[in-house]
């Protein structure tokens, strides 16, 4: 999955500090970059990011004023990250449901370990897929979900128990957007790590449990595409 961020920031050095590091991230995709509180409001609003890092001063003011303004839009507020020179902030940071607060300049160490308790609570949101097909929109858990199949120009949906559904959004759409028990394995298929019964990787095969989604295969394995076999491997030996 690539989660979206923005920054807001108004000087140059310090958001070239922080983009430099976040680079080390390569499932983290950069939308924009706001210098102004004003232009970060209606970017947040225009862009709904994943995450936004947030200096905790701009311009000579105080962003935490940017936070009652979006719980006036937002039943959720996106999760925040903040970046300071001063401490003495934290309090008010925690206050205001702050995921985390970074100490300018960015080191990577603290970078990884905000992004990872990032990661864990954006994935215990996140428990369902909202799927338009041409004149419905479908809500998956993804629990549910065996494996997404790439055909033609789109992108089928096998559930554990068999049923099935087509949409128009590509394979790599998923692949960005599904959380990390989803995996691309091949370059049609993407599968849910909990539905992988057993590997052969020396034949390139993958085979799922005993559910109903079987039913939608050719064969009753999954094809694993060569150049996706090793990180399939990584991810599986925990």
């Amino acid at each position: 999955m690539k989660y979206t961020y923005i920054i807001i920031q108004d000087k140059k050095e310090d958001f070239e500090n922080l983009s430099s590091t976040l680079k080390e991230h390569s499932n983290y995709k950069f939308i924009d970059l706001a210098t102004n509180i004003e232009n970060g409001f209606s970017l947040i609003l225009k862009t709904k990011p994943n995450l936004i890092f947030l200096d905790v001063e701009i311009n000579n003011e105080n962003t935490f004023q940017l936070i009652p303004k979006l719980k006036e839009f937002f039943i959720e507020l996106p999760t925040i990250i903040m970046t300071t020179a001063h401490n003495y902030y934290a309090k008010e940071a925690v206050n205001n449901q702050i995921l985390y607060f970074l100490s300018k300049p960015i080191a990577s160490l603290e970078l990884q370990k905000s992004l990872l308790l990032f990661e864990k609570v954006f994935a215990e949101k996140q428990t369902h897929l909202a799927v338009k097909t041409s004149s419905e929109i479908h809500v998956l858990a993804f629990k549910d979900i065996c494996f997404l199949q790439a055909e033609r120009n789109c992108t089928t949906i096998s559930e554990v128990n068999g049923n099935g559904l087509s949409t128009s959004k590509s394979l790599k759409h998923f692949e960005e957007t599904l959380p990390k028990n989803f995996i691309r394995v091949h370059r049609s298929f993407i599968v849910n790590k909990n539905c992988i019964a057993k590997l052969n990787t020396s034949k390139g095969q993958l085979f799922l449990q005993q559910t109903g989604a079987l039913k939608n295969l050719e064969e009753n394995f999954i094809p694993i595409g060569k150049e996706y076999a090793q990180k399939l491997k990584n991810s599986l030996y925990f």
